[in-house]
């Protein structure tokens, strides 16, 4: 996930209040510069060092367009260029397009519980059935020693040697379940 993407809802949210409360759109582009919204306030920090140096504004959007790889982002300011050239609806604009992106982040937010869905269940059978199966397993030779010579006892050493590699594998196993957690994180 482009590092824009983490905070462009809350910039769009943003543009939102602060141009439907009349707020010109250079003033809003310099208090999303001032910081809160990571990337995109650096980028729009670039985009005002521009227009101070005396380039025009439309063109500073379009240089920051083509430096982004976040489709959001670049609706965002393809949606600011077009609302300087040619006087659209900006506020509506930025609605429909925070809505999509909210729309578009629940449908990731929801992917990643599905793909977590089953991992509660493994926790619980290798963390709980885990310590609890391994130690009976190495005492089972002991309990059926006397049942006809069918098993043969073991040292305590290996015994011993059993429940530790086997508490150690399940510790393994549970620390592997929790990476699969956070390598899928949606990024929301």
């Amino acid at each position: 996930m482009e590092a824009e993407e983490r905070d462009l809802l809350a910039a769009l949210r943003a543009f939102d209040v602060l141009l439907g409360a009349g707020v010109g759109l250079e003033s809003v582009l310099i208090n999303i510069a001032r910081g809160g919204y990571g990337a995109i306030s650096r980028d729009m920090e670039k985009i005002m060092d521009g227009v101070r140096s005396g380039k025009r504004i439309e063109d500073e959007l379009t240089k920051a367009t083509s430096r982004t790889k976040s489709t959001g982002y670049k609706r965002l300011l393809t949606t600011l260029k077009t609302n300087v050239t040619s006087n659209t609806d900006l506020i509506s604009d930025l609605r429909r397009q925070a809505d999509r992106e909210e729309e578009e982040r629940t449908d990731r937010i929801m992917k990643y519980i599905e793909a977590l869905e089953g991992m509660p269940t493994a926790l619980l059978t290798v963390g709980m059935l885990g310590p609890i199966v391994l130690p009976l397993m190495a005492v089972a030779p002991y309990l059926f020693a006397g049942a006809s010579g069918l098993i043969d006892v073991p040292g305590p050493g290996v015994a011993r040697m059993a429940t530790f590699g086997g508490l150690a594998f399940c510790v393994f196993a549970m620390g592997l379940i929790g990476l699969k957690a956070h390598t899928r994180d949606p990024g929301v």
